[in-house]
């Protein structure tokens, strides 16, 4: 049987799902090792929360447990993500909780940032074809093969735009007619995406580099000025969520500087939207991303037409197993 999966590989968070689960993590990658661990709690832990996986005879840390055990853990946060292979080891982990046999066989939609587009054929060859992996369950390894016969590539925040027009079955649930402005506001990018009576519109879309990963810089900032204390993109995620951060065995409420440094972040992207698009044009504005859940208490009283879309740091993925589903629906029937 073949899997259709929509997958979105983000900066800051890999999301992906094949419609009975789904699964986030944060978009980090190890070095791994064999040394053991012990956690009381290991039997409540997510499958993603304790990810291990050994690809080309390389062994990661993927997600948390990168965060957690890597000696060196790094976000990759480049243009083109080909650095190194985090991309493909993003990929590969994303599909591993959805391997229950010897050989797995996927078709995946996934995005790129609609300025990426012209790096789609790359990204679709460097994940298309075989690929042996190790996945570890509670210190046990065990082989599977991952075979993924097809994989299409789409401007990002169309995700969005399909998981509220269709439904999971990939069959048109509301009204397509007018014209679409989708805000997906990611971890290092904002895309701003024109949809025309169903069809995205290339020239009236753009990325800028502008993301969650702005408002962390200001609140690294402050914490390494304030109180010393140096962290990686990766350490702000939890102190973001929490407003918290523990000094000494202290624990220090910064719910304020973080509040400022997203509405300084919402500025910035109203500026960019009004800047690139006469927003009186639009029917309708919708804000996606796990940037723009947390910006969205400054946009949405600017933009009369706006809304927050339905649990907006899964939308994309969700929007892309919708267009599996319509692209190849007949592997259903």
């Amino acid at each position: 049987m073949t899997r259709l999966i929509g997958l979105d590989v983000g900066y800051g968070f890999v999301k992906v799902t094949d419609g009975r689960a789904g699964y986030s993590f944060p978009s980090v990658v190890g070095e791994g090792h064999n040394k053991p661990t012990f956690n009381v709690m290991s039997d409540q832990l997510s499958v993603v929360d304790d990810m291990k996986i050994g690809i080309d005879d390389e062994l990661y840390f993927v997600g948390k447990s990168a965060i957690r055990h890597s000696k060196f853990a790094h976000r990759d946060l480049s243009y083109t993500r080909a650095i190194s292979d985090d991309l493909e080891t993003l990929f590969f982990s994303a599909l591993s909780p959805f391997c229950n046999e010897a050989v797995n066989r996927f078709r995946v939609i996934t995005g790129l940032p609609v300025e990426r587009m012209h790096l789609a054929s790359d990204l679709a060859e460097r994940v298309r074809g075989e690929k042996m992996i190790t996945i570890y369950s509670e210190g046990n390894p065990h082989e599977v093969k991952i075979d993924i016969d097809a994989v299409e590539v789409v401007p990002q925040p169309l995700g969005t735009y399909w998981s509220v027009h269709l439904n999971s079955l990939g069959q048109i649930s509301e009204p397509m007619e007018g014209r679409t402005g989708i805000i997906d506001v990611g971890f290092r990018t904002t895309d701003l995406a024109a949809i025309e009576d169903s069809e995205y519109i290339p020239e009236k879309s753009k990325t800028v580099p502008l993301g969650l990963v702005t408002a962390y810089s200001d609140i690294a900032s402050y914490l390494a000025t304030t109180y010393g204390l140096e962290k990686e993109s990766y350490d702000l995620d939890s102190i973001v969520i929490k407003g918290k951060i523990n000094v000494a065995g202290e624990t220090i409420d910064i719910t304020e500087i973080i509040n400022n440094a997203f509405q300084k972040l919402a500025v910035n992207i109203l500026v960019t939207v009004n800047s690139n698009w006469k927003t009186t044009d639009f029917d309708k504005l919708v804000l996606s991303g796990g940037g723009g859940q947390s910006v969205s208490d400054y946009v949405l009283p600017k933009l009369s037409q706006a809304q927050l879309t339905n649990e907006p740091i899964t939308a994309n993925s969700r929007g892309y197993l919708s267009w599996a589903n319509r692209y190849w629906g007949s592997l259903n029937e």
